[in-house]
């Protein structure tokens, strides 16, 4: 009987042998909602609110996840200003201000020089271009009531280790044109808004696909290894600050 030899190439990274070994393909992609993506909506029935929110930016953050083969990278990006309007008790518009000049990478699986070359990679050219672009915005364009059976189809999904990330019980659906680099889409994602004594607060996570704006660095699957995921996981977390009346 001849003799089965299984030879291993010397070049052959010990994450790419762990997914010849386990028969996986190491998608190492966050496993939660995933957000519409279309063309950007010109909002022309502006509403005057009758309730204006200031986000609190010292208790509001906005998260990211990236992935790549070999593993996850993440962070935060710090919310430079923005608000939430109310009309008749519902939330019906805003507008919040990234600053990106000063994201960051904040990955405790890695050492602090690493998460600042990290940043800095990530403020540079090839991704958000910080010095040219210093802010990206988000608009809201419409918001509705979230679609409860959504949940329950949710709910027979096969359960995976990133549920814990995505939001439960979301009460709205959120459409908002988001604006990076200079180049507009419309998005849309579950979201759970509540007041909690005078103070509005919304959450959200879900995943984009960075390359609808044109962030392409390594999303070319035939690199192997080196391919950086094009999707990006983004969590929001806001509160506000207590509300101001508007005189009408």
């Amino acid at each position: 009987m001849s003799k089965l030899h299984l030879r291993i190439s010397p070049h052959l990274t010990s994450a790419a042998f762990a997914c010849l070994f386990t028969f996986c393909s190491c998608d190492t992609t966050v496993k939660t909602d995933t957000a519409n993506v279309g063309e950007a909506i010109h909002k022309t029935n502006k509403i005057t609110p009758s309730e204006t929110f200031q986000i609190d930016t010292t208790k509001s953050e906005i998260t990211w996840i990236g992935a790549k083969m070999t593993g996850r990278h993440n962070g935060y990006f710090k919310i430079k200003e923005g608000e939430l309007y109310m009309n008749n008790g519902l939330l019906s518009d805003g507008r919040i201000v990234i600053d990106m000049a000063n994201m960051r990478a904040e990955d405790k699986k890695i050492d602090q020089s690493s998460n600042e070359k990290l940043t800095k990679h990530l403020r540079s050219p090839d991704f958000f271009d910080v010095e040219k672009y210093p802010t990206a915005v988000f608009e809201l364009t419409g918001v509705a009531p979230y679609d409860s059976t959504k949940t329950k189809t949710q709910a027979k999904a096969v359960r995976n280790a990133d549920d814990a990330l995505r939001v439960k019980h979301p009460t709205h659906q959120v459409t908002g044109n988001l604006t990076l680099k200079n180049k507009t889409k419309s998005i849309s994602f579950p979201a759970k808004v509540t007041m909690d004594d005078s103070v509005l607060k919304a959450k959200a996570n879900f995943n984009i696909n960075r390359t609808d704006w044109d962030l392409v660095y390594r999303s070319d699957e035939s690199l192997g290894d080196k391919t950086i995921y094009p999707e990006v996981n983004i969590g929001f977390n806001i509160v506000t600050k207590p509300q101001s009346k508007t005189n009408l």
